[in-house]
């Protein structure tokens, strides 16, 4: 019998020759990258221990840490429905109690979620275009300058990012695959990300109803399709039941979400703030321990009950609707405000902020990637496959779907780092997709997709209000300073700050009033006042230090229209009002009796053991 004319298959070795290099060599690349990314963010964090945040633990951070810490020990009790995120303290607290409770090991954690996101995003690369794609979208995440940063501090914005790109991911495994387990990994997903950002609700029923569509694309029966949902479900489920249950039986309510959105609404909505970006409200403080509490005590006041954290919430809900309502003119304008900030080159945070750190902690100062290169790029590729790619159609309406969610509260730094999980990938796709076109002499797309990146870049540089706003910065510089008894270096941080005559600049300003206060310095204390306005998030505290060295001055009647007009403010000051209550135990005891009954009135709304915090 002959074997001539017959061709044998090329031998596996042959095979794999003729592959490109990128093809062959995917996974050891996938390991240096991974390698890269993990070495980049150790010299990140080795660089930051050198300056004064690295043991210095911000607002959101000491929140979530005392609340790991009670966790750990066993003291956590509280009896209502969570107000904060509750999964990273868990996560923390586990930490905790296998090592000890230092904030050190959490930056360590948060490397570990950093990398673990990079290779994450070269799976969601792979999907949408293979090995190479896949291997440059690693390597842009893993150069990818928020990234490093949030994967180095002590926020919860790193296990975000990963769980916002697993979820991504899993839902293109999901669409693709005929296995279930996929499914049921996307809503266990789905229900991790819910409870590290309550703002993701929203995309619960969106991605429910795309694996729908998508299986039933697939040509999957009936059958098949309702397993997909009913995993997907299932998942789900396990990913909240413990926080929906815990809730429900410490509480008596059905809470999927925390308790605060009604006032992140208020806050992200608040006409009379100018700027597109979070600023605090007068009569609430800005200490994220006490802000809650306050805004339930003015919803209270102002409907005349008694209201639980979740009723007030719905309270500050209905009001944000009112004022959409009643002023829709200015409601709209508020909205293009915050769409144009949303996509803006400029990186708002409030916490950390890249350009201002990068003075103590030198890694930062490195050219690596930034918003303004991926947004331009990403969108612009996304935007050219909407049309004939289904993939490209799901993964932009999940966009899409989470930019809304910061549109309506807040578009800070921190909330819109998740969505580069899926603009990474994107902006890999284009960046090949354009040197391909070049190579091909195809100039003319070539030209079309640069014009379109071109034209986005320009819309992220356009002006918007408050992108030059530093003194947040500053203000928490000169905290920590003067928390290391640096005063004089404090204060000249504090005057930078104070100069700048931007939004927190009346913060600086209470902190030099209560340095000139201290030094003997009245008038120059008053004048640091003097420049708040009553419109102000500090007017509150100012009338209460106005009120302090109208005591020491032994002037009793103005002391206590200063700190009755603060309390006009802020009706929820227990420290005010018992200064108050003081005064007229000396000089009229029944409205002492009066104020003690409502200090009694004001305390129950504070868990029994009350933590402070210095504000901005």
């Amino acid at each position: 019998m002959s074997h001539r004319g017959k061709q044998k298959a090329p031998p596996a070795a042959a095979r794999k020759t003729k592959e490109p290099f990128v093809e062959r060599y995917a996974r050891p690349l996938l390991g240096l990258i991974l390698l890269l990314a993990l070495g980049l963010r150790v010299a990140a964090l080795m660089d930051l221990s050198r300056t004064i945040y690295v043991d210095f633990m911000l607002w959101d951070e000491r929140i979530y840490h005392e609340l790991a810490v009670r966790i750990a020990s066993g003291a956590y009790a509280d009896r209502a429905v969570y107000e904060f995120a509750p999964l990273f303290a868990y996560l923390m607290a586990g930490v905790y109690y296998l090592f000890s409770p230092e904030i050190f090991h959490i930056r360590l954690l948060n490397i570990l979620f950093g990398v673990l996101a990079c290779w994450v995003i070269y799976g969601i690369g792979a999907r949408l275009g293979g090995r190479k794609i896949g291997l440059l979208a690693c390597l842009v995440a893993a150069l990818y300058k928020p990234f490093i940063l949030y994967s180095i501090v002590p926020l919860k914005e790193a296990s975000a990012v990963l769980l916002f790109a697993l979820t991504a991911f899993m839902f293109l495994t999901a669409i693709e695959k005929k296995a279930l387990l996929p499914s049921g990994i996307l809503g266990l997903a789905m229900g991790l990300l819910l409870n590290v950002r309550p703002n993701a609700v929203i995309l619960i029923p969106l991605l429910l109803l795309l694996i729908v569509w998508n299986r039933y694309q697939n040509g999957d029966g009936l059958r098949t399709v309702a397993a997909h949902f009913g995993l997907c479900l299932l998942g789900l489920w396990i990913a909240v039941a413990p926080f929906v249950i815990r809730n429900y039986m410490v509480a008596g309510e059905f809470a999927v979400t925390t308790s605060q959105t009604g006032f992140n609404l208020y806050i992200g909505n608040n006409l009379a703030n100018p700027d597109p970006y979070y600023r605090p409200v007068p009569f609430a403080s800005s200490s994220p321990f006490e802000q809650g509490i306050q805004f339930t005590i003015e919803a209270s006041r102002r409907t005349g009950k008694i209201l639980s954290s979740t009723e007030a919430s719905d309270y500050w809900t209905k009001e944000t609707f009112r004022q959409a309502i009643t002023e829709p003119r200015a409601f709209a304008w508020k909205v293009v405000q915050k769409t144009l900030a949303l996509v803006n080159h400029f990186e708002a945070c409030d916490h950390y902020d890249i350009g201002f750190i990068s003075d103590f902690a030198r890694f930062f100062k490195l050219p690596f990637f930034s918003f303004w290169f991926v947004f331009p790029l990403g969108m612009a590729a996304l935007a050219f496959r909407l049309f004939d790619d289904r993939k490209a159609r799901a993964l932009g309406l999940i966009l899409a779907v989470y930019a809304a969610t910061l549109l309506i509260f807040f578009n800070n730094a921190r909330y819109r780092v998740p969505m580069l999980a899926i603009l990474i990938p994107y902006a890999a796709l284009g960046g090949a997709d354009l040197v391909e076109k070049i190579r091909r002499r195809d100039f003319r797309r070539a030209g079309i997709f640069a014009a379109v990146v071109l034209a986005l870049t320009v819309v992220g540089f356009l002006p918007v209000q408050a992108t030059d706003d530093r003194t947040a910065y500053f203000n928490t510089h000169a905290i920590i300073l003067d928390s290391r008894g640096f005063e004089n270096e404090a204060i000249l941080y504090w005057r930078q700050s104070s100069e700048m005559k931007r939004s927190f600049s009346a913060f600086a300003n209470l902190s030099l009033a209560n340095k000139c206060f201290r030094r003997g310095l009245i008038p120059d204390g008053n004048r640091y006042l003097d420049l708040i306005p009553d419109s102000s998030f500090a007017a509150a505290p100012k009338y209460e230090i106005k009120g302090d060295i109208l005591i020491r001055q032994q002037k009793i009647g103005e002391a206590i229209q200063a700190y009755e007009r603060s309390l006009a403010i802020n009706s929820g000051q227990r420290r005010t009002l018992s200064k108050l209550i003081q005064i007229y135990q000396k000089t009229d005891p029944p409205k002492a009796a009066a104020l003690e009954a409502q200090l009694k009135y004001i305390a129950g709304f504070y868990p029994a053991m009350p933590k402070t915090a210095e504000t901005r």
